[in-house]
């Protein structure tokens, strides 16, 4: 791969982990994928083989990034992130015509960082994270910087490394943690439906704007709306649909602390047939009607 180097550091200060820019797929040139190192890549067309000695985290600001892992597809778009585990060799691919920015963090594993690959999580075979992890917070904070101002990546290196498995390692709690929750399910599906689960919720997130069906939300989860709802609900403590109604109450709620909008303005804008339903739903979840908003903690 063609790269480019920032040095960073003064001779007083121990030395910054290496920040590198990628511009091209390319053969040739082997970077140290290795545990400290940062990279940000803006790629038009092309795929690389790659094989890193340490855990790593990619992340997609603009585009698409395709892998190919142990036979497997895995498709990133913006704003999405994937754990990968140290000695997995994969093909990366980027489609064009416009360039995909990325940031691929290859993590901390001094100590007894978690990261360092968990066989009962399937890193191996990697997972997936949606936009509306925390993590995916953090790294797309760091992403937009460092495209924006790349010779900010040396100095700032050590600390994207240093937070970016925290959040990992905080990801991989919470994964396992809803992992528990489905038990029922043999363990060779386990990981796979808790992914399509993340999945449905994801999608929940992104269209709080407006009513949605199961159907849709099973579709795009590619589960059985029979699965779909029974897994949901032991991993979220809520079917699919109860959890969107609950997620658009709140914003609801928001909007009606700020002074934002209306009572009867929100009931319009999520759908409901009158104010007095808007009412009924409010209260049936929060124990209180709109115009009581205010004792919400």
């Amino acid at each position: 791969m063609e790269a480019t180097m920032f040095e960073a550091g003064s001779r007083s200060a121990p030395p910054a982990p290496p920040f590198f820019v990628m511009e091209a797929h390319g053969e040739g040139v082997r970077l140290p994928l290795s545990s400290g190192t940062v990279v940000l890549s803006r790629l038009g067309a092309g795929r690389s083989r790659l094989r890193a000695l340490a855990p790593s985290v990619k992340y997609v600001l603009e585009g698409e990034e395709v892998y190919e892992i142990e036979g497997r597809t895995r498709r990133l778009g913006a704003g999405e992130f994937m754990l990968v585990e140290a000695g997995v060799e994969f093909e990366a691919r980027t489609n064009g015509p416009q360039r995909t920015t990325g940031l691929c963090i290859y993590l901390s594993t001094d100590g007894d960082a978690a990261v360092a690959g968990d066989p009962a999580l399937g890193l191996g075979r990697a997972l997936s994270g949606s936009r509306i992890d925390p993590l995916a917070a953090t790294l797309g904070n760091y992403a937009r910087l460092l495209a924006d101002r790349p010779a900010a990546g040396p100095a700032l290196a050590r600390r994207i490394v240093h937070e970016a498995t925290i959040g990992a390692e905080d990801y991989l709690a919470a994964f396992a943690n809803r992992l528990e929750r489905l038990a029922c399910l043999k363990q060779s599906t386990r990981i796979e439906t808790l992914q399509r689960v993340e999945r449905a919720r994801c999608f929940l997130h992104d269209h709080a704007a407006r009513p949605v069906t199961l159907e849709e939300v099973a579709t795009h989860a590619a589960l059985s709306r029979f699965h779909l709802t029974r897994s949901f609900s032991e991993v979220f403590g809520l079917p699919p649909l109860a959890y969107h109604r609950r997620l658009r109450l709140e914003a609801a709620a928001r909007l009606l602390k700020s002074h934002a909008a209306s009572a009867t303005d929100i009931a319009a804008q999520l759908g409901y047939a009158s104010l007095s339903a808007f009412t009924r739903a409010f209260r049936g979840t929060f124990g209180v009607p709109p115009s009581r908003v205010g004792e919400l903690a």
